[in-house]
C-alpha cells in the first residue's frame, strides 16, 4: 500500500512539474500548443470515427456478398444433392474457394450429414445439429468472423443446407491500414497547422506582445510617458486604449507628486536656512554653531588634531547704528561677513551669533602661532575701508581665540575661553586679536 502511495505522489509531483514549467513559457507558444492539441484531438476523434465508419460498411459489404455467393451455391448445388453426385458438388466448392478469407464451406444434405465440406469450422459456430432448425438464410457475425447458413431446395423440396464462414482479417488490415494512412496525414497536417498558427498567432498577438514589451519597460526604467501603439475597436484596441490611459493617469500622478516632493524639499531648505542660517549676513546662526562647535570638539579629540575657536566682537558698532542708522549697519555686518568668507579655509566655518558678534570654528589648525596669524589677517581686513553713502565706517574687530584641547575639552568652555580673550583684546585696546591665556 505504501509503495502505490509513494508511486502515486511521485507520478502527481512529476505531472506538477511538467504543468510548472509549461506556465513558464510564452504565451504564444502556450496558445500554440493548445490549438495543436485541440486540432490534433479532432482529427484523432474524426479519424477513429471514419476507421469505425469504414470497418462497419465493409463487414455489411462483406454480408451481402457471403449471402450472394451463398444463395449461388445452393442453386448451382441443388442438382447435385438429387443425384448424390458429390464429386461434382466439390468441384463446384473449390470454385468458391477463392473468396477472400474463406474459412469454412460445407453443405449438410436433409439427413444432417456433411455431403461436402472445406476448410477448418471456428469453435464458436453453431452446432450441426441446428441447421435443420433454420427454414431460411441466415447469419451471425461475431468480433472476427461471420457464419451464413442458407437452405438448398429444389422445386420447393428443401435438399439441405450450405454453411460459410468467412473472416475479417482482410477488413481489419484494410482498417488499420486506412487508421495508419490516416495518422500519417494528420501529423502532417499538424506539422503545416502549426507553422500556419504559429505566423497567425503572432500577428493577431502582436498587441499583446507590444503591451507586455513597454509593461517590462516601464516597470524597468520608471518612465511612464510611454505609450501603446492605437489599435482598432476590437478587445485588443480597447485594451491598448485602456493601458495609455492608465500610463497617463499615472505619469500625471507621477508629475503631481514630484512637484510635491520638489515643494516640500524646497520648503524643508527654506526651514533649514531659517533655522540654521542667518538671514542677513547667510551664515550659520548660534543654533547650528552650537552644533558645528559640538562636532568639532568631539573629532578633535577622538583623533587627537588641534582645533581652534576665535571669538569676534565688532567695535564701535555701536556708534555706527547710532550715529549713521541700522540700515549701514546691516550694509557693514554684510561687508564683514564676505570678508571672512573670503580669507578663511573651506574647512573653516565663520557664524553670526547675533548683533555685531561673530565666531570662526577652526578644525585641523597647526598650531597656535598659525591661528593668531590666521586672526591678525582678519583684523586687517575688517579695519579696510567700509564705505557706506560716501561715508568711511569706523568699525573694527576684537579677537579672543580659544584652543581644543589645549585650553578646554568641551565646547561650552571653549566658547567661554574665547569669549574672555576677546574681552582681554578689548582692555588691551581693541582692533586686535588674542589668544586665551590663565
Amino acid at each position: 500500500m505504501q509503495v502505490k502511495s509513494s508511486r502515486w505522489w511521485r507520478k502527481k509531483i512529476g505531472l506538477s512539474l511538467h504543468v510548472g514549467r509549461i506556465g513558464s513559457w510564452p504565451l504564444a507558444k502556450k496558445l500554440l500548443l493548445l490549438n495543436v492539441l485541440g486540432i490534433a484531438s479532432t482529427l484523432l476523434v474524426c479519424l477513429a470515427l471514419f476507421s469505425a465508419s469504414y470497418s462497419y460498411i465493409a463487414t455489411q459489404r462483406l454480408k451481402s456478398e457471403a449471402l450472394a455467393n451463398a444463395h449461388i451455391l445452393a442453386n448451382n448445388v441443388a442438382p447435385m444433392l438429387v443425384f448424390n453426385d458429390q464429386k461434382a458438388a466439390k468441384t463446384l466448392v473449390h470454385s468458391f474457394t477463392d473468396m477472400p478469407d474463406l474459412r469454412y464451406l460445407s453443405i449438410v444434405n436433409t439427413k444432417n450429414k456433411t455431403f461436402v465440406e472445406w476448410g477448418v469450422l471456428a469453435a464458436d459456430s453453431p452446432p450441426p445439429f441446428l441447421i435443420k432448425l433454420l427454414p431460411h438464410s441466415a447469419v451471425e457475425m461475431t468480433y472476427d468472423h461471420i457464419v451464413v447458413l442458407t437452405p438448398v431446395a429444389l422445386d420447393g423440396e428443401p435438399l439441405g443446407k450450405i454453411k460459410l464462414q468467412i473472416g475479417f482479417d482482410a477488413i481489419y488490415t484494410e482498417t488499420l491500414q486506412f487508421f495508419l494512412f490516416g495518422l500519417v496525414l494528420i501529423a502532417i497536417a499538424i506539422v503545416i497547422a502549426s507553422i500556419i498558427l504559429n505566423r497567425l498567432q503572432v500577428k493577431a498577438l502582436a498587441p499583446i506582445f507590444e503591451l507586455s514589451a513597454i509593461a517590462e519597460k516601464v516597470a524597468s526604467e520608471r518612465n511612464y510617458s510611454l505609450r501603446a501603439q492605437p489599435r482598432g475597436r476590437d478587445e485588443l484596441g480597447r485594451l491598448s486604449y485602456h493601458f495609455n490611459q492608465m500610463l497617463a493617469k499615472i505619469e500625471a500622478w507621477e508629475t503631481d507628486i514630484r512637484a510635491e516632493l520638489d515643494q516640500s524639499k524646497e520648503s524643508a531648505r527654506c526651514l533649514d536656512l531659517l533655522a540654521n542660517y542667518d538671514n542677513l549676513t547667510k551664515l550659520p546662526n548660534r543654533h547650528y554653531f552650537n552644533q558645528a562647535l559640538a562636532k568639532m570638539v568631539e573629532q578633535s579629540l577622538v583623533t587627537e588634531q588641534f582645533s581652534a575657536l576665535m571669538f569676534i566682537d565688532l567695535d564701535n558698532f555701536k556708534y555706527v547704528n547710532d550715529q549713521y542708522g541700522h540700515e549701514a549697519g546691516d550694509a557693514v555686518l554684510i561687508i564683514i561677513a564676505q570678508r571672512l568668507n573670503v580669507l578663511l579655509r573651506s574647512t573653516d566655518m565663520p557664524c553670526r551669533l547675533g548683533g555685531d558678534e561673530f565666531a570662526v570654528i577652526l578644525p585641523h589648525i597647526a598650531n597656535i602661532e598659525a591661528v593668531s596669524h590666521l586672526a591678525d589677517r582678519l583684523v586687517a581686513a575688517v579695519n579696510q575701508d567700509i564705505i557706506i553713502h560716501g561715508d568711511i565706517m569706523p568699525v573694527g574687530a576684537s579677537i579672543g581665540i580659544a584652543c581644543c584641547p589645549l585650553h578646554a575639552r568641551d565646547e561650552k568652555m571653549l566658547l567661554h575661553y574665547a569669549d574672555l580673550a576677546m574681552y582681554q583684546a578689548k582692555k588691551m585696546g581693541k582692533n586686535m586679536s588674542f589668544v586665551y591665556s590663565e
